[in-house]
């Protein structure tokens, strides 16, 4: 402190954003195809008066403009039609002191007004240079008076303007403008080319810095260059100095990238530790659309590397431990799972606007999760108490999509092609062809035969797991009436049939809830087509039962002709409407000639 009291003046700040801003075409990041267009229009000599740049925030629009700028001015232009940014009409542009480039904010300077201010001097000749450029940010906000007062201009300017409008929302421009300028779209930066930029910026102020935390700060730009260098601004002051994925997580409040791969293989492997750190994320400050966003593109990122392979994370932007993490986990993630959870959380993103509160989303986020069932030991798998076959795997049996029914291969190896289980000489099962399984799945559940309906409508919500020596269905609490249907002594005694058809006396077990009961395979021999063959009318089906017992059905007449359809066997609509739903019919009453036939007469019961 001096001696009157007063700090002595120091030298200005300027923002890291600021002082990285792109001087030169060759600085611009993330715009190749922008950059492109306007050096080839320089070189030739073919510049329009009137440009419109539009693209989200702080992706380089009014950078570009400056450069441009710099570009129809320079009086020693460089090779790829460069500015030298030496001479005084390009440094008079990069400190903002140039006369001849006018740059107007269009939410604050919006009204007719102004616009007519502008046309006022829009015709005087530049002070000192060859053009006088007029930038206008942000023009989709003028008034409707306002774009009327500047369409005439824009479409007979003085030969010595250009005008270079930029806008977030081109579509709020009206059509009559964008038509008189030539329209530049601008894209969202990479994230490997922001995560590159702050990485070269760390390397100049002398930052020490870590690659993830990094990345972590190019997600959170969300593609805006400038917002990445504002957040690396205020994360080197909370690192005392540094950047490191702590420094990031205290800055950005939770939620990030790295911490919710730590939930992921939390959940996967503890689950019980996992809602602890999803509470965790929440009390840090962590938005749940941050947390769903987040966890969705994990999700993503699993569910893609499972389905195409290694090669596809060259295409997605992660570090190479975010890859290594990938790799790792992908193994433990079964497709089907994956694809369950992408859609739990596309639902739940939807949910958001609705306002609910964060606990019960993070409640509705947790329920959406596939079950994880630990292995216990080397023999068996342990489900609410009970016993069952190694290395049982959910799959998540969507509609009629055919379920993954691989099992781990260091618990169980599975044989080829086999016309039976057969017996070994400890008296255990072989393990059963998982191919033919989902062979015969599939099969059942494209079934058309109108008798394998309601088994099909009742085992299409299951999850299968299978194993060494048996399967495993699975019905969700809610889908309850559907394991009671599959349990009726018809629709049992159909499913058994087909297996056995199919695979032989393999064991299978129904279970809901807390409730497991196994399949018995006392079904009657299956004789007709197997699921998907060639259909059996209904009415054929129910003829034979009809005719054997009768069921009060009216008797042939002596002489009387039987009509039959095409098809060969005689029917009703009511034969055939009762097999597509896999009715009976207990009672046929006939009226008309006088003499009941029922058990109803006249309203009354009879004897």
């Amino acid at each position: 402190m001096t001696g009157n009291g007063f700090f002595p003046l120091q030298d200005k700040y300027v923002s890291l954003y600021r002082r990285y801003r792109p001087l030169q075409f060759g600085e611009v990041v993330g715009q190749d195809a922008a950059v492109s267009v306007l050096r080839h229009a320089l070189e030739g000599g073919k510049t329009v008066h009137a440009y419109l740049f539009s693209g989200p925030r702080g992706c380089g629009k009014t950078s570009l403009a400056r450069i441009l700028a710099k570009a129809l001015n320079c009086t020693d232009i460089r090779p790829g039609a460069e500015p030298c940014g030496e001479c005084p009409s390009c440094a008079a542009i990069t400190s903002s002191g140039s006369l001849d480039v006018i740059e107007i904010d269009g939410a604050s300077n919006r009204g007719i007004d102004e616009i007519r201010e502008l046309k006022a001097h829009v015709s005087l000749a530049p002070f000192s240079s060859r053009k006088k450029i007029y930038i206008v940010d942000e023009v989709h906000m003028l008034t409707e008076p306002a774009f009327n007062a500047l369409l005439k201009t824009l479409e007979e300017p003085p030969a010595h303007a250009v005008f270079i409008l930029a806008t977030t929302e081109p579509q709020k421009v009206p059509v009559t403008i964008r038509s008189r300028c030539q329209h530049i779209p601008f894209r969202r930066i990479p994230g490997r080319e922001i995560a590159r930029r702050l990485a070269e910026v760390c390397s100049r102020e002398g930052i020490p810095s870590e690659e993830n935390a990094l990345w972590e700060l190019a997600r959170q730009a969300d593609g805006a260059m400038r917002d990445a260098l504002s957040l690396l601004e205020q994360a080197v002051p909370i690192g005392a100095g540094s950047v490191t994925e702590n420094t990031v997580q205290a800055l950005i409040g939770g939620g990030s990238r790295a911490e919710m791969e730590d939930f992921v293989c939390t959940y996967r492997s503890n689950p019980e530790g996992a809602v602890g750190k999803l509470m965790d994320s929440l009390h840090k400050g962590a938005s749940m659309e941050r947390i769903l966003e987040s966890l969705f593109v994990i999700f993503r990122d699993l569910w893609i590397l499972g389905n195409w392979g290694e090669k596809t994370l060259e295409s997605l932007e992660l570090s190479k431990e975010e890859k290594d993490f990938l790799l790792e986990e992908s193994r433990h993630w079964p497709i089907e799972n994956l694809r369950f959870c992408l859609e739990n959380q596309a639902k739940m993103l939807g949910r958001l606007r609705y306002g609910i509160r964060t606990d019960v989303l993070a409640g509705l986020l947790l329920q959406g999760f596939p079950t994880s069932i630990p292995l216990q030991g080397k023999d068996s798998v342990n489900i609410h108490g009970k016993q069952y076959p190694p290395s049982l795997k959910p799959e998540v049996q969507r509609q009629a999509a055919v379920p993954s029914l691989d099992s781990r291969p260091a618990a169980a190896t599975f044989t080829g092609h086999q016309p039976e289980q057969r017996k070994t000489e400890a008296g255990a099962r072989e393990p059963v062809d998982q191919e033919r399984i989902r062979s015969f799945w599939a099969r059942l559940l494209g079934s058309e035969d109108p008798e394998d309906r309601l088994t099909v409508a009742a085992l299409s919500s299951t999850s299968v797991f299978s194993g060494g020596d048996g399967i495993i269905l699975r019905f969700e609490e809610k889908d309850r009436f559907g394991f009671e249907l599959v349990r009726l002594e018809k629709n049992l005694r159909r499913f058994t049939s087909l297996k056995e058809r199919e695979l032989g006396p393999l064991p299978v077990l129904l279970c809901c809830g807390d409730e497991c009961v196994r399949a018995e395979s006392a079904a009657v021999p299956h004789t007709g087509p197997v699921p998907g063959g060639t259909n059996v009318p209904p009415w054929e089906k129910r003829k034979s039962a009809l005719d054997k017992g009768g069921n009060g059905r009216k008797e042939q007449a002596p002489g009387e002709e039987v009509t039959q359809p095409e098809g060969g066997a005689a029917h009703s609509p009511l034969e055939e409407m009762m097999g597509w739903f896999g009715g009976e019919i207990l009672l046929v009453r006939e009226e008309g000639d006088g003499s009941p036939t029922g058990d109803f007469e006249d309203g009354g019961v009879t004897d």
